[in-house]
């Protein structure tokens, strides 16, 4: 599929707010492990990173890896980014109370000539 075409796809899906609410049960139906996947992230990131951690996370709509992230760690802060804006949105939903430990921001994929 063409660039513009998949990105046009893409856009499509991730702006329907229903289908974006139903995001969150994809990942642990679909991807073998996934509450394990998060785990192991935090303890391979803990090895390195300060108990204050500050901690970016890219392709974060949905807030599924913030929000195990940052129930983990308590003293982490985070920045998710993603494309998405429904998407952030629902990630606000998702995170809740720790809303007050992550920023999150839209940035738009750009295409390098």
């Amino acid at each position: 599929m063409h660039h513009e075409a998949a990105a046009k796809v893409w856009q499509t899906h991730f702006s329907d707010s229903e289908a974006v609410k139903r995001y969150a049960e994809g990942p642990p139906r679909f991807v073998p492990g996934f509450a394990d996947l998060h785990r192991m992230t935090r303890i391979l990131l803990a090895e390195r990173a300060a108990p204050d951690a500050h901690v970016l996370v890219l392709g974060a709509g949905g807030g599924l890896e913030l929000k195990a992230l940052a129930e983990a760690e308590p003293r982490w802060r985070f920045v998710g980014v993603d494309p998405a804006a429904e998407m952030l949105k629902q990630a606000e939903r998702t995170l809740g109370a720790l809303n007050a430990r992550v920023q999150l921001l839209q940035r738009l994929h750009r295409r390098c000539a």
